[in-house]
């Protein structure tokens, strides 16, 4: 797997730091380009007088000019001045889930790197708003990480893919696999039995390619149950340092959703997620 273009949002946080240093690791797989992006919106409130818009908007564009300085302040304190020299940087006027899934479309990113932050009792029944939206809206494979996971970065060489009878999971699997060739890491691919004869998988095996297969070690695992809980579970006692899951988006009441496993496996994974867009 050759990785061209890496979209990398940030907003300035430690998190989104660590979600750069993630993108520049990720750069060897194929010498890869990272664009580093910041998205706001100019949204005056709307009983202001046409004199009060005029210098709202006057101190909004000082400020959009200020955060261009910022951006790359922010990238050489993050990644170091030599390796920030090779770094693209982009501030986008827009909100922050449309501006990135815009520069995604516009510029062919083939990986999007971004941090969500964690959640702790009934709200982390929900992902933050920005990740949900970009998973649920574009369809470059996304890779997310929260500010509990490890901050000393290693290329990740165990590699876990949840696996069904989608071409979705098949996607998946192809990039865990060309992920461990260009690391010299292990895949573990799980399939968890739902009682659904069409999600079974005959001979998994049979989907990868012989150079697919000839650059990485491939294990399998059967397990029934849940197949969140299941996937999450085997997460914690591998330890895995990167989790691969497909997604399949689909409509309800005229929005897209994820799918209440991917979405779950998101918000409960102990390591950084791949989530590839099926659609």
């Amino acid at each position: 797997m050759e990785l061209q273009r890496i979209l990398c949002p940030v907003d300035f946080s430690d998190l989104s730091a660590l979600a750069l240093r993630y993108s520049l690791m990720l750069t060897s797989c194929g010498d890869a380009r990272i664009t580093v992006a910041y998205a706001d919106t100019f949204s005056p409130p709307p009983y202001f007088t046409e004199s009060k818009l005029e210098a709202l908007e006057h101190q909004f564009r000082e400020a959009f000019r200020g955060a261009e300085a910022a951006l790359s302040r922010f990238v050489k304190e993050t990644l170091g001045a030599q390796a920030a020299t090779g770094v693209g940087l982009r501030v986008v006027e827009a909100l922050p889930a449309d501006g990135i899934r815009r520069l995604a479309l516009e510029t062919k990113q083939d990986l999007i790197v971004m941090g969500t932050h964690g959640r702790s009792g009934i709200n982390r029944l929900m992902l933050g708003s920005v990740a949900e939206r970009v998973l649920r809206e574009v369809e470059v494979p996304v890779l997310t990480v929260r500010g509990e996971m490890a901050k000393a970065l290693d290329p990740p060489k165990s590699i876990l893919v949840a696996v069904n009878n989608t071409p979705a999971a098949r996607a998946a699997l192809l990039m865990a696999a060309g992920l461990a060739g260009c690391f010299g890491g292990e895949v573990t691919a799980l399939h968890v039995r739902e009682n659904r004869p069409d999600r079974d998988i005959a001979d998994l095996c049979a989907w990868m390619p012989e150079e697919a297969r000839s650059h990485c070690t491939l294990k399998e695992v059967t397990r029934e149950g849940d197949p969140a809980e299941q996937i999450v579970s085997l997460a914690r006692e591998m330890p895995c340092d990167l989790l691969v899951i497909g997604a399949q988006p689909r409509r309800f009441f005229e929005r897209t959703v994820l799918g209440s496993t991917t979405a779950r496996v998101v918000r409960h994974s102990p390591c950084p997620v791949l989530t590839v867009n099926g659609k």
